[in-house]
């Protein structure tokens, strides 16, 4: 059996197309799968540890910011009420005494309340006998202690007192220390010392 030139060529072009198929099947079949390394399952683990902790990191941050923030809103609101107060008992009028006594027994409870219960009616005579006008005002104060429920103030507080005997008036300086106790969202006060 002879072999014929065209015979040779087709087998030449076979061997050399042949290679390229094979080349072919190996690049679809896919590439071959990987391993996972521990280290790289180490690194993912940490990577994700880290994502957990600074996440309870920020959240931690943004409650301890509004807490602070509800905080300062409650200190303000104490020391205003106790600077409001102060003033209060140091601010009377003849001409307006039951008023000025109401104003003092509204923002007030407990022990303190019950005192001033007892001599607000006689105290409201002396102002109108001794023809008694009286106007102050908070010089300074602070926070001595709080909570949500407690407060603690020392407000020093000055007035200028006119009477029947100093129709002038006279510079008077007081320094109270004042307790106060939040009650149905206000703070009132329990408790008052004239401290030196």
């Amino acid at each position: 059996m002879a072999i014929t030139a065209d015979q040779v060529d087709a087998d030449r072009e076979d061997q050399v197309h042949e290679p390229d198929k094979v080349e072919l099947a190996a690049d679809f079949s896919g590439s071959p799968q990987r391993e996972s390394s521990p280290r790289s399952i180490w690194a993912i683990a940490l990577l994700a540890a880290a994502v957990l902790i600074l996440g309870g990191v920020s959240v931690k941050l943004g409650m301890d910011v509004r807490g602070n923030a509800l905080d300062d809103d409650r200190d303000g609101a104490a020391l205003a009420a106790a600077n409001r107060i102060a003033v209060q008992l140091v601010t009377l009028n003849h001409t307006s005494a039951n008023q000025n006594l109401q104003a003092i027994a509204t923002d007030s409870t407990g022990p303190f309340r019950d005192q001033w219960d007892k001599i607000s009616k006689n105290f409201a005579s002396v102002l109108e006998n001794g023809k008694v006008d009286s106007t102050g005002e908070v010089k300074e104060s602070g926070l001595v202690d709080i909570d949500d429920a407690h407060a603690t103030v020392l407000t020093a507080v000055t007035s200028t007192v006119k009477n029947t005997e100093a129709p002038e008036g006279q510079q008077r300086v007081y320094r109270m220390k004042m307790t106060l106790d939040h009650s149905d969202g206000r703070w009132l006060v329990s408790n008052v010392e004239f401290v030196a």
